[in-house]
């Protein structure tokens, strides 16, 4: 097997070659406000077990997806958006994905009643195997950021380095990951999500791209998820401080995956996963796709500082918390892989819609 510590630095160097080459050069950004901290470097770090070959995650490799993402603009209303959902479906193939679809959808904005033209991104990896695991992100970032203690600053688009950019990133370094480590009976799908940001307080309209999802997954569900057992999602893990308590929604959906995501983390050693509760529920992509008829978990750091503000940075981020995240997802899902799948353990099938979004509590994050 070819050493993954090599091929993901390896991708992580091409990725901007090879996106140029064939979309052309990033949009141009407009710069954020100076940065709180000097960009961090991406200095190598070490999550694998130091033997040759064995299942490695880079969180340097990531850090630097980053900051290529950083270059596509994907706020809602950006007109380079389109190129920059186009650049994302190339990433994912670079990375290993066998098929891309496109979901196509349109959402309002609930405040004002602004129609957005939006696109779930689904990616597989072995899209025929018996046996399915879904990892998911939103891809979306703010296009308001209505956390400024500036009201002025309200309408200006928030960067999205960690909230939007972060979770893309470690999917794309960990595809190529998975797709040389894990049996061939066992196939991956990648969800990016649109739409996440959708909504504004007090009016509700978040999560429209996994809404969007579940509705089509209730009318016509594609054989592939039929076969998924298990569903992470991933929505801010990425910053500096990086704070990852178990959350209850989370617990509720499937709660042997969230034991065995902070068994794994326990003893790797990455004590960003934290053995406490947080005291309210986050309805984010993770309940929809647990609608969706695969139970999933969330993790995400609510107590990130920056969110939905202009200081949502490339300098908040840290390959360590990275690589936290990655490594800890990529051995959780190599060891479920080995045993039979979560549902058949827990006597919950893991193919059954659940149908309790409306009864959820509204998004909180």
């Amino acid at each position: 097997m070819l050493g993954i510590r090599s091929r993901g630095r390896g991708l992580a160097l091409a990725l901007g070659t090879g996106l140029a080459s064939c979309l052309g050069p990033p949009p141009s950004v407009p710069p954020g406000p100076p940065a709180s901290a000097p960009p961090p470097s991406a200095t190598p770090d070490d999550t694998g077990d130091g033997e040759p070959g064995a299942p490695y995650f880079s969180g340097a490799a990531a850090l630097a997806r980053v900051e290529v993402l950083m270059g596509w603009p994907r706020g809602l209303g950006d007109p380079r958006r389109e190129r920059s959902i186009d650049a994302l479906a190339q990433m994912l193939e670079m990375a290993g994905a066998e098929a891309v679809e496109r979901q196509p959808l349109r959402a309002d904005d609930p405040a004002t009643g602004q129609s957005y033209d939006l696109v779930n991104l689904i990616a597989h990896l072995r899209p025929d195997a018996p046996r399915r695991f879904v990892l998911a992100t939103h891809f979306d970032t703010r296009p308001w950021a209505d956390e400024e203690e500036d009201p002025a600053a309200h309408e200006l688009p928030v960067p999205g380095a960690n909230d939007g950019t972060s979770g893309v990133a470690v999917l794309l370094v960990l595809l190529p990951t998975l797709a040389e480590a894990l049996p061939p009976e066992v196939g991956v799908t990648v969800i990016l999500f649109d739409g996440e940001e959708l909504g504004r307080p007090g009016y509700g309209g978040y999560c429209m791209g996994s809404r969007h999802f579940a509705a089509q997954a209730a009318e016509q569900r594609p054989a592939w998820l039929e076969r998924a057992e298990l569903g992470i999602v991933l929505d801010m893990v990425g910053d500096r401080d990086l704070h990852l308590p178990k959350e209850p929604l989370s617990i509720g959906n499937a709660p042997a995956l969230v034991d065995r995501l902070w068994a794994v983390a326990r003893r790797r050693g990455h004590a960003q996963f934290e053995d406490r509760r947080r005291p309210v529920g986050i309805l984010d992509d993770h309940e929809l796709l647990t609608e969706a008829g695969v139970p999933s978990v969330l993790l995400i750091d609510k107590e990130y500082a920056p969110w939905h503000t202009r200081g949502d940075v490339l300098a908040e981020l840290s390959a360590e918390s990275l690589a936290a995240v990655g490594d800890t997802v990529l051995h959780a899902l190599l060891e479920l892989a080995s045993e039979p799948p979560l549902g058949a353990a827990t006597g919950r099938p893991h193919g059954e819609p659940r149908r309790t979004c409306g009864m959820l509590p509204r998004w909180a994050g």
